[in-house]
Order: C-alpha cells, then structure tokens, then sequence
C-alpha cells in the first residue's frame, strides 16, 4: 500500500445539492480497491483559471488515502466516468 493524495474539482450545482454524495461515492470507490482513506479536507468554492464544462467555478476536495499501485488505474477510470467530477489530480505522497 502507498500513500496518495487526490485534488478534486466537483461540480459547484453538484457541491450545493448533492456533496454529500460525491463524498460518499469518493470514498467508496477507494475502499471498492481495498483502500483507507486517511483524511478529507474540505477547501472550499474557488475561481478556476479557465472554464471546464461551462463552469467558472468549482468546489475543491482534498482526500489523502492508502492503495495498491496496481489499482490506482481502475480508480482513475472511475473517477473520470463521474460526471459531478470536473476535474481530479492523483500524487503520491511520501
């Protein structure tokens, strides 16, 4: 298991109706891998430097979590058929 972090950019209209949900949906796909989530960090509604999907905004989500390297590439596949996701960034962490 290595330790990673992941930035998300969630949908602002999915951040005020449904967060609780992408959150949910978030860690569940981690644990789906058998992985821990660590912490989750809430950064809040920020400009974003160029518009994705007709959005000017986005809410950002910081979650350190522990993985299998072998199955961050299903998680990544996952990540990005979620349509509340505008963007996300996966690091490994030391």
């Amino acid at each position: 298991m290595k330790k990673y972090e992941c930035l998300f950019i969630i949908e602002p209209d999915a951040a005020s109706e449904r967060f609780d949900q992408v959150k949910t949906s978030i860690a569940q796909d981690i644990e789906r891998y058998n992985g821990t989530v660590e912490s989750v960090e809430e950064v809040g509604q920020r400009l974003l430097s160029y518009p994705i999907r007709h959005c000017t905004e986005g809410f950002y989500y910081l979650v350190r979590f522990d993985l299998a390297p072998e199955s961050l590439g299903e998680l990544r596949s996952r990540y990005q058929l979620n349509s509340d996701i505008l963007r996300f960034l996966v690091s490994k962490t030391a």
